[in-house]
């Protein structure tokens, strides 16, 4: 279980762009003491950005190069998709696909994954969430970090999602321009403050659903070209897409739906009402991100 390394800073706009330009043309950069001045941020933001990359599957650690006790970052697979395709992190897909591996990278973004995973109050005060996670750990037979080390990895959380109700002037410093609040998951009411968990269907890209289903169950993507799920199995299941997107049964089976219709049948509903499945083409998730790029390259030279 990890609760540190983002620096108390969520994303910000810009700066896995900043971040992914330094791994892919000076990763060498990364371990100078100027690399706050290269990004131009902070040097606690420096290290924020580091964090990002490597949590969000952007970056890892290159276990061939370091300089002292500093290891070296490289893009993963999915960073030079990524850099390749959407270098300023525009697309909504990769937002989304960038969202699902912070909610199935349980050590090293615990509260990530406990809340979109485990947490099942879809309207909640920050108090309430906040004794929930020291519970969780608690259960787990794990040692309980201080409440104001938990507290802040929570806040971090949720500034990274909610969108605030009204709108209003937001300090800078409140992350109010990270990307994933455009994902539409959260919302924080200000006159009453609680937060809000929206359930409702989504417009999720075909390749971006496959994507998540490949993480949450990869022994099924070895059986053969094709698989079935259950789609209650679905809806439960820790890092699937009931809990990535926010979806209970009802509203993922209309989610599918729509992305059936334009799947071109990597993604279909098989089954009755109360045996419904999921069907899909079994892919490694690598592969459905590359696909996912692909084919919006395809559509945006249409």
């Amino acid at each position: 279980m990890r609760f540190s390394g983002h620096e108390t800073f969520p994303v910000r706009e810009g700066w896995l762009h900043k971040g992914m330009k330094l791994v892919s043309e000076s990763p060498e950069q990364f371990l100078d003491e100027e690399v706050a001045d290269y990004l131009g941020v902070g040097r606690n933001m420096a290290k924020s950005i580091r964090h990002w990359l490597l949590v969000t599957g952007l970056a890892q650690v290159d276990g061939t190069e370091s300089r002292g006790r500093a290891t070296l970052l490289q893009p993963t697979e999915l960073g030079q998709l990524v850099w390749q395709h959407d270098p300023y992190f525009l697309d909504e897909g990769t937002l989304w696909i960038l969202h699902a591996n912070l909610v199935n990278n349980f050590s090293q973004t615990t509260t990530w994954s406990w809340f979109f995973n485990n947490f099942s109050h879809d309207r909640f005060d920050r108090a309430v969430c906040l004794e929930s996670l020291r519970r969780f750990i608690e259960s787990s037979q794990k040692r309980v970090p201080s409440t104001s080390t938990l507290s802040r990895d929570l806040g971090c959380m949720l500034l990274s999602y909610a969108r605030a109700v009204p709108a209003g002037n937001d300090d800078p410093e409140d992350g109010a321009d990270c990307p994933f609040r455009e994902l539409g998951l959260l919302s924080y009411y200000r006159t009453s403050g609680y937060f809000h968990v929206h359930q409702a269907a989504k417009r999720i890209p075909v390749n971006v659903f496959g994507y998540v289903m490949s993480l949450a169950f990869p022994e099924a993507m070895k059986e053969s070209k094709t698989t079935d799920i259950k789609l209650q199995e679905a809806a439960r299941k820790s890092g699937g897409p009931g809990r990535v997107f926010c979806l209970n049964g009802e509203t993922l089976f209309e989610t599918v739906s729509q992305i059936e219709q334009q799947s071109d049948h990597f993604i279909q509903i098989a089954g009755m009402a109360g045996d419904r499945t999921i069907r899909l083409q079994c892919m490694q998730p690598d592969e459905w991100a590359t696909l996912f790029y692909e084919t919006s390259e395809e559509l945006a030279h249409a």
